[in-house]
């Protein structure tokens, strides 16, 4: 963080590291001072026993094993034990909830080796917090093997049979009662310092803490006022409109913040940067509408995996709504956690091996259904260039609802081709459009008190069904995956009703906005634009396509077997109802708005390749792709159609114009682009300059790259021949370099040397 007052980010692993260790080499310089001391008061062959001593504490804001140890070694000595150096073992910050501790895994060593007949701890809350644990610790480790356990300040020596055991229960039994009401005070205090608005725990990116003048807490800071961070809150609501308001996707939002360097990093990122999951975390965060929540969740330690986790409790301890400290208004958050909900919190899937992501469009992925069996359809086929509906996939060919499988690049082209015609061809479109939001104006005036008291209602019966799950989570795996499963569609519906319930509570306060009759018209005629964009390559503009789709369509296209029920003879027919005046009043005003009468016609698109000749459209946009100079591959991908469709249609487009078809190696060899994915040498090209510029010969750049010496070559011609430079001769280069054999960089790692010649 960059606030003033603010922590400057987390500590990295290596100053972790270092950290530890410098605090282990002073506590060892301090034992050391102390064995010494207490030696020359009782040597070894004054001792009647040899024995162990162990120590521990719990957090890093602590120090006490050196006061822990002397006061071991003051009642050793009384009772004529001596303790070697070799035998002192202690945990530094290691909770004691803990069973796997490197000090206390030596000790456990050193008594299965019966190297002592004694071992000393400082009181019985060092060894565990668990009864049962230090119990079992005591009766196995230590007296089952001969060896006499001594707790200094509790007062417990095993040598005395008859109590040992009721006494080491009754404090180890204290101890775990100590803890838990430390655990309500701390908690307690913790309130209190919300409810004053001072900082508390870990700082919200957006925040920082303000130091207030004359106030300390118990190690000695300055006590801190909770406040807008001004560098970093704006940002906050940057990630919020980016993800709302235009729909740019999570990754594309990461890249944006990782690429700004004004942007300030993750409060919690060792390695300060931004991943999917810190800009989801962000996007969650209740905190920047001003709901400020302590007690969330719970630390439970697990003691069968000696780990600590977070669980969610079913109602945070305390709940604040500080004003003053919001961020996003409450729509635009609730909105937010609707997206999120639908995301599921999955990323996009595994990148294609080739490259080729124009012919697997992502941006479908949940938009199409098989209706007979209610469920959407899956990326699947020939390298997953299709979508299936799994269900169909698992029947006999003659019983499924649908055979044909829906290629992506096709459905994408067509769904945007129809939805773009439409649009242009609606002659009435800006005036129902401002009619509607004319309507909802007024409305707004005065809001439906039937529908917010029935969100209410809903609201309220959401939250009693998300309580019953959490409940009754069951007693199987297959239980717990079908409650979870019920939970993320409660939690989902419950994000969009309060999103809907906030605006219309909202709605007094807002200042409507009529859009003119210019501003609907400018829109209108954007979105073909913005539609056959999507034909491509995937782009900053994903999003808000993919929101148009579920927007013009309802968010789903039911699928209907067409055809025959052949390969490469049938296809698949697609019906939703067109919602385009509900589509373009979001986007005006954040709301779907109905027009007159909220009539909404049907559309049903046939997904198949166009025959050749067909369409004009199709076979002009062939035409003027292969006369630029793109490959008869790229143009099949590009358009969705088969390689034979787009020869046919050259080859009468030739046998129109009386002229004969070239032949296709000529005309690659004569292209700028001859391939479909760059091959190595280009990819190779920028980084064979950087390697070249600084002074190493050929041989060791295709060693530093893993390329053929005769790549590099190609790298380092090309690099030149595309910004048209002619090419350095190779003999003059090495003439000119300090030394005419192996690799003499002049900066950065020396990469592996390779051959002398340049």
């Amino acid at each position: 963080m960059t606030a003033a007052g603010g922590p400057v980010g987390p500590r990295t692993r290596a100053q972790v590291a270092d950290e530890r260790q410098a605090r282990r080499d002073r506590t060892w310089d301090e034992i050391k001072r102390i064995v010494a001391e207490f030696h020359a008061r009782l040597p070894r062959d004054r001792a009647e026993a040899v024995g162990a001593a162990y120590a521990r504490y719990s957090s890093r804001f602590q120090d006490s094993v050196a006061d822990q140890v002397r006061a071991i070694f003051a009642d050793a000595v009384r009772k004529n034990i001596f303790i070697p150096l070799e035998h002192v073992y202690f945990d530094l910050a290691v909770r004691g909830f803990k069973n796997d501790r490197e000090g206390l895994n030596a000790l456990r060593a050193c008594l299965d080796r019966k190297a002592v007949r004694v071992v000393l701890f400082f009181a019985t809350n060092r060894l565990f917090r668990k009864t049962y644990r230090s119990l079992q610790f005591v009766e196995e480790r230590v007296v089952e093997k001969g060896i006499r356990a001594v707790f200094v300040k509790s007062g417990i020596d095993t040598d005395d049979k008859a109590r040992w055991r009721q006494m080491l229960t009754t404090n180890a039994s204290m101890d775990e009662f100590v803890v838990g009401m430390y655990a309500e005070n701390i908690r307690a205090a913790h309130e209190g310092l919300l409810d004053k608005r001072l900082v508390f725990g870990t700082i919200s990116f957006g925040y920082a803490g303000e130091p207030i003048d004359g106030q300390v807490t118990r190690r000695g800071l300055p006590r801190k006022r909770l406040a807008i961070d001004p560098v970093a809150g704006p940002w906050v609501r940057r990630v919020f409109a980016w993800y709302v308001a235009d729909r740019v996707p999570i990754a594309e939002i990461v890249r944006r913040l990782n690429a700004d360097p004004a942007a300030p990093p993750p409060p919690k990122s060792t390695k300060r940067v931004w991943t999917r999951g810190a800009v989801r975390k962000l996007l969650g965060n209740p905190r920047y509408r001003g709901c400020w929540r302590y007690g969330a969740t719970e630390t439970v330690w697990v003691s069968s995996k000696d780990y600590a986790r977070q669980v969610a409790r079913r109602e945070p301890l305390k709940e604040v709504q500080i004003e003053e400290l919001r961020l996003v208004p409450d729509d635009r958050w609730y909105q937010a956690q609707a997206l999120l909900a639908k995301e599921g919190g999955k990323a996009a899937g595994r990148k294609p091996r080739d490259g080729d992501i124009a012919s697997r469009p992502r941006v479908l992925n949940g938009l199409f259904y098989c209706p007979a069996h209610d469920r959407r359809l899956y990326v699947g086929g020939v390298h997953g260039k299709y979508m299936v509906c799994t269900d169909c996939r698992g029947l006999p060919a003659d019983r499924r609802p649908l055979f044909s499988q829906l290629p992506r690049a096709l459905a994408l082209r067509k769904l945007c081709e129809a939805l773009a015609g439409r649009i242009r061809a609606d002659a009435d479109l800006v005036g129902r459009v401002t009619g509607a939001c004319r309507r909802h104006a007024a409305g707004l005036q005065a809001p439906d008190p039937a529908r917010v008291a029935a969100l209410e209602a809903r609201q309220a019966k959401r939250e009693q069904q998300i309580k019953f799950v959490l409940r009754n989570l069951g007693d199987t795996e297959a239980d717990e995956a079908e409650s979870a499963a019920e939970l993320r569609r409660l939690r989902k519906e419950r994000a969009d009703d309060r999103a809907e319930l906030d605006a219309l509570r909202a709605a007094d306060a807002e200042a409507v906005a009529v859009p003119t009759d210019e501003e609907v018209a400018a829109l209108v005629a954007e979105l073909p634009g913005v539609l056959a964009a999507a034909d491509g390559p995937p782009s900053e503009s994903t999003g808000l396509v993919r929101e148009l789709f579920d927007r013009l369509t309802g968010g789903r296209v039911d699928l209907e077997q067409a055809g025959e029920r052949r390969p490469r003879r049938g296809w698949l027919r697609g019906r939703f109802r067109y919602r385009l005046v509900e589509a373009l009043t979001w986007r005006l005003t954040g709301r779907e708005l109905s027009g007159d009468g909220g009539e909404r016609a049907e559309v049903v698109i046939d997904f198949r390749p166009d025959p050749a000749g067909a369409p004009a459209a199709v076979a002009a946009e062939v035409v003027a792709r292969y006369e630029a100079g793109t490959l008869e591959r790229e143009i099949a991908r590009r358009l969705g159609l088969a390689r034979s469709t787009v020869t046919r249609i050259l080859d009468e487009w030739d046998a129109a114009r009386g002229v004969d078809r070239p032949d296709g190696r000529t005309r690659r060899a004569a292209l700028a682009d001859k391939h479909l994915a760059p091959p190595p040498y280009r990819a190779a090209a920028d980084r064979v300059k950087a390697l070249a510029d600084r002074g190493l010969l050929f041989g060791a750049i295709a060693a530093e790259l893993g390329l053929d010496r005769n790549t590099v070559t190609a790298a380092w011609a090309f690099w030149h021949e595309s910004r048209g430079l002619p090419v350095p001769d190779g003999r003059a280069r090495r003439k000119s370099l300090p030394r005419k054999s192996g690799a003499v960089p002049t900066d950065g790692p020396s990469p592996t040397p390779g051959g002398s010649a340049p």
